[in-house]
């Protein structure tokens, strides 16, 4: 019996360029005219020197150009790294994190508008050992934080369905000043957890829906 269930992974987003990051606790991030709301959850990659601030966050807006960092789970306030303040990455609305272990494969409908330039990646996961879970996350990894053994994730290969090109996860989906309106499927076959991670961009705005199937 074939099983389906789709999902919108992002809905007309646009990630931005962070600016800044304070070595604090909280962590404040600086982004002129970010956008963003109180509650909200944001993925943030590619920051360097501070680097706890990658990763999966709640926000609380200080300003219109600075929002500070809390856990996702627990709401506490994210430490810095201790190495400093930090620069450059990309932050976005957090995608949404799908949980695959009951499908065989996913496909991926990508749709960009205003001239998308940038890069994004597919993370994978089958989650924490059961030592590093908690009552309250699970064992879900924070995708776009720094990959450790007690944070365990990998970026995925996918295949472009238009030409039947590999994606190596490592590369990711690519353009530059051109809009995408493609299909990449996704064996997720033995994965538990699959989200998407924005590592590079300029401009545009993109859209991303799922539709996870099993043959069985």
């Amino acid at each position: 019996m074939k099983k389906f269930a789709e999902y919108t992974i992002w809905d007309s987003v646009t990630p931005q360029a962070v600016t800044s990051s304070t070595d604090a606790t909280p962590i404040v991030v600086t982004k002129a005219s970010h956008g963003y709301s109180t509650g909200d959850k944001v993925v943030i990659n590619g920051h360097t020197t501070n680097i706890a601030a990658n990763g999966i966050f709640k926000i609380t807006v200080l300003t219109s150009s600075t929002f500070s960092l809390q856990d996702v789970n627990t709401g506490a306030d994210v430490a810095g790294s201790g190495a400093g303040a930090g620069s450059s990455g990309v932050v976005a609305l957090a995608p949404k994190v799908l949980l695959v272990e009951d499908f065989l494969n996913v496909v991926l409908q990508v749709d960009t508008t205003g001239s998308f330039n940038g890069t994004f990646k597919i993370a994978g996961s089958l989650g924490k050992k059961k030592s590093d879970a908690t009552a309250i996350s699970g064992d879900t990894p924070n995708f776009s934080a720094t990959q450790t053994p007690s944070n365990p994730y990998s970026l995925v290969q996918i295949i472009n369905l238009a030409t039947a090109a590999a994606v190596d996860g490592a590369t990711g989906v690519t353009s530059a000043g051109t809009d995408l309106h493609n299909l990449y499927e996704v064996n997720v076959n033995g994965l538990k957890y699959l989200s998407i991670i924005p590592t590079a961009w300029t401009a545009g705005a993109i859209s991303v829906k799922a539709m996870c199937y099993s043959n069985e």
